[in-house]
């Protein structure tokens, strides 16, 4: 949901995330830790896309060098104003290590965090690229803001672990996004003071949220508008309509055809098995393809 403080250029989002980030994580077999980050990433996309006048699909690539390979979720805006947004997710790990314990940045060690916007309608994908080089992924999505829109930009995130009626782990979320939208085209003494006391409101909500944001964050009870007002007692906000999203994947036998368009015939007799088929799987959903090499490649 998103919100906006009234008189103030502060704009935020809300999210919580339960059955979709079920929905993805039931998909794979991953180790606690890192079924924990993906869920992160999942909220971190959901904030992110809804700041951009999103017309397609947000996608985060975060790679390392590490044991933890890649996390990779796409957000996509459905092209029915009835519908709802999907979100999707997966990684890529070391499968013969054991001990995924630990943060972020000692699984995953050097690579970059990349963000990468595709409007559609035959437009070029946009890639913006921050460092993954701090304590978490909250912080590498701040850099990505400030290197990439020159907005100051925060992040509170929370992963809940619990257990569901069958005894099996699963994970919840919630997170919060603000960002400080001055007007640089203001330039009279008026509007430099008015500017001055933006800037200092902006670092009040930012140190309470970071003093007390643990609370905020395990608030699970609260809807929206109630747990905004809670948080910010002595602020003005308005609030606008909530927004659903649920887990979906795009992936068809079209796509994947076009995707095997590339290989050459030889290509695709050494990808054949010993039943004839040349198979594929989903890394975001699990479905599997089979093909007859006859219906991929080129001739050559």
């Amino acid at each position: 949901m998103p919100f906006q403080f009234e008189g103030l250029p502060i704009r935020g989002r809300i999210c919580r995330a339960s059955q979709s980030i079920r929905d993805i994580v039931q998909q794979h077999d991953y180790p606690e830790n890192i079924s924990k980050f993906l869920s992160e990433a999942v909220i971190l996309t959901v904030l992110m896309a809804d700041s951009i006048k999103l017309k397609h699909r947000l996608s985060l690539q975060i790679q390392g060098k590490g044991d933890l390979k890649l996390i990779a979720t796409d957000y996509y805006v459905s092209p029915k104003l009835s519908g709802n947004s999907k979100i999707r997710g997966y990684a890529k790990f070391n499968s013969t290590k054991s001990d995924y314990t630990g943060e972020i940045k000692h699984l995953m060690g050097e690579g970059y965090f990349a963000t990468i916007l595709d409007q559609g309608d035959g437009s070029l994908p946009y890639k913006g690229l921050a460092e993954l080089n701090g304590v978490n992924l909250v912080h590498s999505a701040e850099e990505f803001f400030i290197k990439s829109e020159q907005l100051k930009t925060r992040f509170w995130t929370y992963i809940n672990r619990e257990l569901d009626q069958d005894g099996k782990i699963c994970f919840n979320g919630i997170g919060l996004m603000l960002q400080y939208l001055p007007d640089e085209k203001k330039m009279s003494k008026n509007v430099l003071s008015d500017n001055i006391l933006d800037k200092e409101n902006w670092k009040k909500i930012v140190l309470s949220l970071d003093q007390n944001g643990s609370e905020f964050i395990h608030d699970r009870k609260s809807d929206f508008s109630e747990l905004l007002l809670k948080t910010f007692l002595n602020q003005e906000i308005r609030v606008f309509k909530e927004k659903i999203f649920e887990f979906g994947c795009g992936c068809s036998p079209d796509k994947v055809v076009q995707t095997m368009s590339i290989y050459s015939r030889k290509d695709l007799d050494a990808m054949t098995n010993p039943l004839g088929k040349v198979t594929a799987d989903c890394q975001f959903c699990g479905a599997h393809y089979e093909f007859n090499p006859s219906e991929l490649g080129q001739d050559n």
